[in-house]
């Protein structure tokens, strides 16, 4: 999900729940999670730093601790500097950070329906773990987020007004991505894995062979498609890529990947995610493919 969504959640909650002292805390621990897209800045030129990116370490549950420590070491520095009037820490007292505590695994919890997954247990593993509820993040609720934000900002309704409509349209919006959920996977038990779209009754099915990714469309009162075959290796074979895959940017791109395939061309070996690379998984957008050539490294 989008930090706008991730600080409405937050507020509401916060509000809810009797705390209104609690809320500014809240927000920051939620949004503050989502400054790992800064990280990316260094990452990107760093294979070995793959876990330093957006949807990365910071999206762990060490992650979002140690951000909190930090994020609420620099709101009381902020007080000493005079940035902050301290009658915001006062108010709050011990139960703030607590609070900035609880928003950051807000947005753990939130972001864990959303494909591909984030890697919960780093910096111990990169395994992605995700419920496969939403594709990726939403448009929708993104510009809902925004929509709402503006309204209650210009006065055009009450705080609790706003908070009490965005919450039933958000509410409406997991409903039915849900239920979408609960009838697909009904008829897909032992089918592969379900992988949701954009479209709530659309689904992509992920199967796997010694050899070979087959993926089918699913869609929702009509059926299966066709599979389509994506060979795992073209040319070359699992002992000959194997001294590969330890490498900081063939581990980078299983990271951002739902599958991957290995292609050898003269002497270069390219290694992709053909899902993303042909645009029927549009997210993660980047390092889709990397080619490695015994002259060197040569990213696509």
């Amino acid at each position: 999900m989008d930090s706008l969504t991730h600080a409405l959640v937050a507020a509401i909650l916060a509000y809810a729940l009797g705390f209104p002292q609690l809320l500014p805390f809240a927000v920051l621990g939620t949004v503050i999670i989502d400054t790992d897209v800064l990280f990316s800045l260094i990452s990107d030129r760093q294979p070995s730093l793959y876990l330093f990116t957006h949807g990365g370490i910071v999206h762990s549950l060490a992650g979002a601790a140690v951000l909190s420590v930090i994020a609420f070491a620099g709101m009381n520095l902020a007080v000493l500097t005079g940035f902050i009037d301290p009658a915001v820490l006062v108010r709050a007292g011990a139960a703030g950070f607590a609070a900035v505590l609880a928003g950051a695994f807000l947005h753990i919890g939130l972001d864990l329906p959303a494909c591909p997954g984030i890697p919960l247990f780093a910096p111990v593993s990169d395994r992605k773990y995700t419920l496969c509820v939403l594709p990726g993040p939403s448009l929708l609720l993104m510009a809902t987020s925004l929509f709402f934000l503006i309204w209650m900002a210009l006065g055009m309704v009450t705080l609790a007004g706003g908070m009490f409509a965005y919450a039933a349209i958000f509410g409406a919006f997991m409903f039915v991505r849900v239920i979408a959920y609960l009838v697909a996977h009904a008829h897909l038990v032992g089918a592969g894995r379900a992988v949701p779209t954009i479209n709530p009754r659309r689904w992509l099915v992920i199967g796997e062979s010694a050899d070979a990714w087959t993926v089918r469309d699913y869609r929702i009162g009509i059926g299966m498609s066709e599979p389509v075959n994506y060979p795992k290796f073209r040319k070359t074979s699992p002992d000959e890529i194997a001294p590969y895959l330890a490498l900081p940017e063939v581990r980078r791109l299983r990271y951002h990947s739902y599958i991957m395939t290995a292609e050898k061309e003269g002497d270069a070996i390219i290694f992709s995610d053909p899902l993303r690379v042909s645009g029927r998984i549009f997210y993660p957008p980047h390092f889709r493919q990397i080619v490695m050539s015994s002259a060197g490294r040569l990213p696509a």
